[in-house]
């Protein structure tokens, strides 16, 4: 059997209730009936895994660092409506998302839930980084095994790191070991690479970004039609584009609210993503108890999307890729910047004002920046782009940015 005849016949079916077999997705500590709202599942292999996940990248923070409390409730919400698969890295959150996600999932029992992590590529110094790193997240994550463990990010910046020190034969050598359930690959960039990556290992998934807005602007139609073609399983990221789908305004939130008016603009979005034949989940980066349980809500009581659904979101997507906005998913990878600037916030802060066109807005946000944070201290050492998931070209950016301010004040000067 060819392996896209085995991906289409035995992981993409849509599962039942359970979300593993003869599992109790209640916890150790704590007591309670299970919520009837539990979210629905689909098939991956001989799993029940639940169609929304929990993204731990995003994670709700207090003064900088996460907010415990907050994340604890939203953990204890998740499992009790069956969103039991979690994800995080070696990098989110400075290094502290897997130890906060170990603190609060060793309340419940191990097999209650999915554990996803990943081998932080760009990392590795050496062959036996691969085992050092993994060993520390297991530690860290307070497991003795992933179900879910990746390879993250391949890219042309990363593959050579991941081909010299063997990656793939290392995760291997875990999976016989009884470390790991499942090993696939993140990935950002062309369809060129993702074709030979794909192609070179037996990968069980791949996560990539996968939203409404980037399937034209960023041709990520591309790379989901290359894992279809390999029979790779997609596990989708970035559904919401880092948040700003839930964001729109004008004509593109007017079609919205005029021809899906039993949708959030979240709830559209998540639910496009969804409706694509080979994912098996949809990965969502939640940063509060609001989203969480209006993400819970979408999943439980989810609608297939429609042919005039398809027909809407193709008439938003033309409206937002008119607007000039730059293709910043707010990962903060590049916060490493020497000099200190906020890449991130500078082109959330643009690209809020390309939609609004609220200048006022963009400019008051800007001000708030420290001096060392903006964009003229730029100095092209380009380390940024060398991070960049979504292979940006900054330094010119933070110009243009630059630039757009200068004219917006010498408009308001001459006003």
């Amino acid at each position: 059997m060819k392996r896209r005849e085995f991906i289409v016949n035995s992981l993409l079916t849509i599962g039942g209730a359970a979300l593993l077999g003869g599992c109790d997705s209640g916890n150790k500590t704590k007591t309670g009936a299970k919520s009837n709202g539990n979210v629905e599942t689909r098939k991956f292999q001989n799993l029940d895994i639940p169609l929304l996940s929990f993204g731990c990248m995003r994670l709700p923070t207090v003064n900088g660092q996460i907010d415990m409390p907050h994340f604890e409730k939203m953990t204890d919400y998740a499992m009790r409506h069956g969103v039991n698969y979690f994800d995080t890295a070696y990098m989110y959150h400075g290094g502290e998302s897997e130890n906060a996600l170990g603190r609060v999932l060793s309340n419940y029992k191990r097999d209650s839930f999915f554990l996803a992590t990943k081998s932080p590529l760009r990392a590795l110094i050496n062959k036996d980084d691969v085992r050092r790193i993994f060993e520390e997240q297991l530690r860290k994550c307070r497991v003795d095994y992933f179900d879910f463990y990746l390879a993250h990010n391949i890219s042309v910046l990363t593959v050579d790191n991941f081909r010299n020190f063997d990656v793939y034969e290392e995760l291997m050598k875990f999976k016989e070991e009884g470390l790991i359930r499942h090993i696939g690959f993140s990935y950002h960039g062309s369809y060129e690479l993702l074709e030979e990556v794909a192609n070179e290992y037996p990968w069980e998934f791949c996560q990539i970004q996968l939203n409404f807005l980037d399937w034209t602007a960023m041709n990520i139609r591309k790379n989901y039609e290359v894992l279809m073609e390999a029979g790779i399983p997609v596990l989708p990221m970035s559904p919401l584009r880092g948040g700003a789908l839930t964001r729109l305004t004008g004509s593109a939130a007017a079609v919205l609210r005029d021809e899906a008016p039993n949708d959030t603009q979240a709830s559209f979005a998540l639910r496009w993503v969804a409706g694509r034949e080979n994912n098996f989940t949809v990965l969502s980066g939640m940063s509060s108890m609001a989203q969480m349980e209006e993400n819970v809500e979408t999943f439980s009581n989810y609608r297939p999307f429609t042919e005039k659904e398809e027909e809407i979101i193709a008439k938003v997507s033309a409206i937002l890729q008119k607007k000039g906005e730059i293709n910043c998913t707010t990962c903060n990878y590049c916060i490493d910047c020497p000099r200190g600037i906020q890449i991130a916030i500078i082109f959330d802060a643009y690209n809020s004002y390309r939609a609004t066109g609220n200048a006022e807005a963009f400019l008051k946000r800007y001000d708030s920046l420290k001096d060392r944070e903006k964009a003229d201290r730029c100095i092209k050492c380009n380390l940024c782009n060398e991070n960049c998931p979504q292979l940006l070209d900054i330094p010119p950016l933070l110009a243009m940015v630059e630039e757009t301010i200068k004219n917006l004040r010498s408009k308001q000067a001459g006003a």
